[in-house]
Parts: C-alpha cells; structure tokens; sequence
C-alpha cells in the first residue's frame, strides 16, 4: 500500500509543479471535513434528549417513592427515608404535608387501637337475634300444663300409686307375673338380658379362649353371665287375645333390683268400621268409656290437653292416648329415674370390680 501511494505522488511531481502538488494534499486533509458542522448538531441534540430523559426518569422515581411513603399503614413504625436530592420536582402541598408529619412523628408517638386478647375467653356483646322468636315458636308447642309445670316443677299426683291391670312401677318379675295372670293376661314373650358393661368384660375373656364364631362366643357369654348370676329379667309381654289386648312390662338390671320402670297397655279398636253413621255411633262410644274410665280410676289429668298425670322429666309419668281412626287406645306409665339408677349404680360397681387386663411392672 505503501509502495502504490508512493508511486502515486512521484507520478503527479512529474506531471505537476511542487506547489501545486501540495496545495491539492492540503485541500484532501482539510479539518472541515473530519468536523462538520452538521455532526455537531447532532451530537447536541442527542446529549440533550438523553439528559431529558434521565431527569424525567429522576421525577417519576421520586413521585414513586412519596406515594409509597404515604401509603405505609399507621400500625407500623414509618420508614425514615433521606431527603429526596433538589433536583426532584416538589410534590403536591397537600400530599407534602403527610409525608412531612410522618416522617417527623417518632414510632411511640402513633397510638394504634386495642384490640381484643386471643384466647383471654371474653366475647363481644352482639344482640340476641331471633332467641325471644325462638322461644315463642318452642312454647306455642307446648300444652298449657307444661307451660305451667316449667315454672313450678312440680304435681301432686303420686303416679307411683298407679297401676295397670294391678301391676305397678318398681314390681320384680315375679310380682308382675303374678298379677297379669290374676288379670286375664297369657305371657307371650320373656327377654333375658347382662348388664351392657357385664356383657361387654365376659366377651372379651371368651375371645381371649379363642372363641371368635358368633354361636360360640355367644353361649360363652351367657355361662360366664349365668355363673356370675349376671343374667336379669328385662321384658315380659302379656296378651289377652279375646279383648285384643297387650301389656308389655320393662325391667331395669339386678345394679336397680330388677324393678319394673316402665309398662304399656295398649288396647286394639275395631278396625272393620268404616265411616257410616254406626261406625261413628261405636266409635263415639269407645272413645267416652275410656275417657271416662281414666278419670273414675286415676282422677283428672294434670295436662287435659295430653292426658298427662305428673310431670315429665321429674319423676313417674302416666300417659294416655286414643288415635282418631281406629280408636286404639294406649297407656304408659313410666319412671325413668329407675333406669337412670341403674346405669349409675352400674358405672361404680364396674369402678370397684378388678380389671381384666393384666400389667407385669
């Protein structure tokens, strides 16, 4: 390259004078082609978009930053943050008065409400919504004698005086069986039954005998219940066939003597009547003999509406009931405080009695 540009000048001494030859070197080199005017133009403008740029971005950050620090809740101590630089664009006075009050107010100085203790077991007071409606729809249920029985608890009807057909609340098995066959009745039906907590023990030790089928298992659990004199009486039902008619007495285990605390008389109407005048003139006749019957035995009702003697929950109950079809007509007498007894007095023999499981430390 060298060579050729060298070769190039010689040629053009020869041509040319000197002179001329250098006056056209400097005219090829001249410095106004190397800095135009135009480039520097633009060069500005580019320095000065750039630099517009970069403040615009500078303002949107600080207007970022101030909205942030407005935003940030009163529950938490405020972020103490420098001074935003001059050169940011002043916010808006009202916004720059929030920013100034929280960024002077110390963390102690902003009180945050009380709020309830987890777990310190006080609830709120709300209001009573719908309890009083409550009620009222509950009492519009009830007769006036319960109503009334809810406020005093008590009656002076003994039931435990009462009897049907002779038998008696508290009567063993064989009182009852002697009196339902005084009174025409046949017994139908006996049930034998353990203690459930009994019946619960003797199975596990007939399964520790590796006695798992049912009919093995079970005769296990009733010669166990028998030697242990653990087998109680726990129904008996009557029948009169002639009159149509069922007694069914219940007993409690031997933790409660064996006593009678329940017993349901039910006597069948006749169901071939229909709706003719007859059938109503039977009817009607039915249901005043066993009303008035009720009364002459067992005085007038406490509840007239339910034909209730005593108060229920609080000690022997008569109930008696006459459906509007077939005039089948029914008893309970009941006093379910003996059953209550007997799975009381059953718990704390099982508390006494030894455990079956056997520990070796």
């Amino acid at each position: 390259m060298n060579r050729i540009f060298l070769f190039i000048f010689s040629a053009l001494l020869l041509v040319f004078p000197r002179q001329t030859v250098a006056q056209l070197f400097d005219d090829l080199f001249e410095e106004e082609d190397f800095q135009s005017s135009e480039i520097d133009k633009m060069q500005q403008r580019e320095a000065e978009r750039k630099k517009a740029e970069e403040k615009k971005k500078t303002e949107q950050k600080a207007a970022e930053n101030s909205d942030q620090t407005l935003k940030e809740p009163l529950d938490q101590p405020p972020m103490f943050k420098e001074e935003p630089p001059s050169s940011q664009p002043v916010i808006e006075e009202k916004n720059k008065e929030k920013a100034t009050f929280l960024l002077n107010t110390k963390p102690q100085e902003i009180t945050i409400p009380s709020l309830p203790q987890i777990g310190s077991g006080k609830m709120p007071d709300l209001p009573d919504l719908g309890s009083q409606a409550t009620k009222k729809k509950e009492d519009e249920n009830l007769s006036l004698f319960e109503m009334r029985s809810r406020k005093t608890g008590s009656s002076d009807t003994d039931v435990l005086k009462f009897d049907i057909a002779g038998i008696r609340l508290k009567m063993t098995p064989q009182e009852v069986m002697q009196q339902a066959l005084a009174a025409g009745f046949l017994l139908k039906i006996q049930d034998r039954k353990i203690p459930t907590l009994n019946e619960w023990k003797y199975r596990r030790l007939c399964m520790q005998q590796m006695l798992f089928a049912y009919e093995h298992k079970k005769r296990c659990v009733r010669e166990i219940a028998q030697h242990n004199n653990s087998e109680y009486t726990s129904r008996l039902v009557f029948e009169n066939k002639s009159r149509r008619e069922t007694l069914t007495v219940e007993f409690a285990s031997s933790f409660a003597e064996n006593r009678a605390y329940r017993i349901r008389y039910v006597s069948k109407g006749d169901h071939s009547l229909g709706t003719t005048d007859e059938a109503h003139y039977f009817k009607t006749k039915r249901r005043q003999e066993f009303l008035k019957l009720l009364i002459t035995k067992y005085g007038v009702p406490d509840d007239e509406q339910t034909l209730l003697w005593g108060v229920s929950g609080l000690g022997a109950t008569l109930q008696a009931e006459i459906s509007d079809s077939f005039l089948d007509a029914s008893l309970v007498l009941e006093d379910l405080s003996i059953e209550t007894e007997d799975f009381d007095n059953m718990s704390v023999q099982d508390a006494k009695d030894p455990s079956i499981e056997k520990f070796s430390f």
